[in-house]
């Protein structure tokens, strides 16, 4: 097998996977990378562009040991959710990643390999001490409540109108919009209803819903009732105009 062959197989058969002639740290920046380039493999062609919710990093032991973090645990997540929507694709289920280590794997090197996966407990196995599993923790007893994980990947900032400049990030959360002050996104625009507009989090994908407003909801100039947002849709609420963009 020649050289160009063998690089387009490791590409497609075991995405991520990067030798750095042994002398350099991995960095997360190539974890994320394999990421992207692992998701825009896996949604091209496929019905409804669906991508897995499980994906594995194979690292040295070393390696592992450095990103065993929880910084590298919301990054490695939020990074996920922030290619779904950047490549406009969708994801059914629970979102997982994790690491494992590998005793002979080469310090510098890294695997990834990405499935679906309907369960939502991880196997012994993966609870294991051999492997750390990164995903967005839930809310538990032990948890403090004052301190739940929000992994914040998209914003809403206003470009036209009353309200030029007010910006809110957001995630997961849903999150409601108009003149109402029990709002996330309040507006001060008289054209606005009180009510007029919400976002909800459905297949890693924020989908915009008119609430039956008296002056309509708009994307990029179009009434709609119910919408899925994708990078640069400038939204339209009475006066009001918003971008929503991956921060």
């Amino acid at each position: 097998m020649g050289i160009g062959k063998l690089e387009s197989f490791l590409e497609g058969h075991i995405e991520g996977f990067f030798n750095k002639r042994f002398s350099s740290d991995l960095e997360l920046a190539e974890l994320m990378k394999g990421l992207e380039k692992e998701i825009g493999r896996q949604g091209r062609g496929k019905a409804m562009h669906l991508v897995p919710n499980r994906y594995v990093f194979t690292l040295a032991e070393d390696d592992y040991q450095r990103f065993c973090a929880q910084r590298v645990v919301d990054e490695l997540y939020a990074a996920v959710e922030k290619q779904v929507i950047l490549q406009n694709y969708r994801m059914e289920g629970k979102l997982r990643v994790s690491c494992q280590k590998e005793a002979d794997r080469i310090k510098g090197t890294y695997a990834l390999t990405s499935r679906y996966e309907e369960e939502t407990v991880a196997s012994t196995n993966e609870a294991s001490s051999q492997t750390i599993v990164l995903e967005r923790p839930g809310l538990s007893a032990s948890t403090p409540l004052n301190l739940p994980t929000e992994h914040k990947v998209v914003s809403l900032t206003v470009i036209e109108g009353a309200d030029t400049d007010a910006y809110l990030e957001f995630g997961e959360k849903q999150i409601y919009i108009g003149r109402r002050d029990k709002n996330e996104f309040i507006l001060t625009d008289v054209n606005a209803s009180r009510l007029h507009a919400w976002i909800t989090y459905e297949d890693h994908r924020h989908i915009l819903h008119d609430a039956q407003s008296t002056n309509g909801t708009y994307v990029n100039g179009k009434r709609i009732d119910t919408y899925c947002l994708v990078p640069g849709d400038e939204i339209q609420i009475g006066s009001t105009v918003l971008v929503y963009e991956v921060i």
